[in-house]
């Protein structure tokens, strides 16, 4: 054996030594923070103040590790921000940590977010969170050099469809604030919002695709309505003439169509069925 077979030997040892994963107790003021980690999900008020009375109760569980990415000279928290904030409210000084040894930010944010995701059932607001995370550019989704349709990538390491990560791209990009909000709030799905949008631009699509009518065409069209609505609640027919030419008011005309159900006044009435002779 040479001495530059038993040195190459030696210096990959040391590197696998340097990658592999360790465990080790480290003080929370020298643990640093990033953005890119901070706002993968957001704290839950609840769980917060369960684990933290966990915490003076029992101290740090274990197998709860805090997972740090050694970058730079520094210990980067990349999962554990509510563990690290709990800890901190309990009065710990020092957490038990994991160090990893990742290639790049790509590399440590996919583990974060795999991490994270396997811990929980995503709801609603993290999935939204999660997906806005990721890079959507052609063939990529912080995967790395895996290639394919981003919202392929990213759905595996989500653990979910690539149809609901570009539902959730829809619903960030298009919902409204009361939309995301009712998300947040668990009262509505993003399966929802993304269904409430797809209507609506059904909708104005049909709407856009219609012949434009004229003033007079359309106010025309409205006083047919209107006569239908007046005769169908019981009004005669002299009444409707006089309340249509004297003093009358297109605007509350056109004001009390809104709420009429023109569908169910002119569907057909159900025929009664004939009972049989015996």
């Amino acid at each position: 054996m040479t001495f530059n077979t038993i040195t190459n030997s030696i210096k990959s040892k040391i590197e696998n030594i340097q990658k592999a994963d360790q465990k080790k107790n480290l003080k929370i003021k020298d643990i640093t923070l990033i953005p890119e980690f901070e706002k993968l999900l957001t704290m839950d008020d609840s769980v917060v103040n369960a684990m933290t009375e966990s915490m003076k109760a029992e101290g740090f569980k274990p197998g709860h590790e805090l997972h740090i990415w050694t970058h730079d000279g520094k210990y980067i928290l990349i999962d554990g921000h509510t563990r690290r904030h709990c800890a901190i409210k309990a009065g710990l000084t020092s957490v038990p940590c994991i160090i990893h040894h990742f290639e790049n930010l790509e590399e440590a944010k996919k583990f974060a977010i795999r991490e994270q995701t396997d811990r929980r059932n995503l709801s609603g607001e993290a999935l939204l969170q999660a997906v806005a995370n990721f890079n959507f550019e052609k063939g990529k989704g912080n995967a790395g050099d895996e290639k394919g349709k981003a919202s392929e990538i990213i759905g595996k390491q989500l653990g979910v469809s690539s149809k609901t990560v570009e539902k959730a791209r829809v619903v960030l990009k298009e919902a409204s604030e009361e939309q995301k909000e009712a998300i947040r709030k668990e009262e509505l799905s993003v399966n929802q919002v993304y269904n409430q949008i797809r209507g609506k631009a059904s909708a104005e699509k049909a709407e856009a695709s219609q012949p434009k009518l004229s003033a007079k065409e359309k106010a025309f069209i409205d006083g047919i309505r209107y006569a239908i609505s007046q005769i169908n609640s019981g009004i005669c027919i002299k009444d409707l003439y006089h309340q249509t030419t004297d003093n009358f008011d297109y605007s509350k005309m056109t004001s009390s169509l809104k709420d009429v159900d023109f569908e169910k006044i002119i569907a057909e009435p159900e025929t009664p069925s004939v009972p049989e002779e015996v």
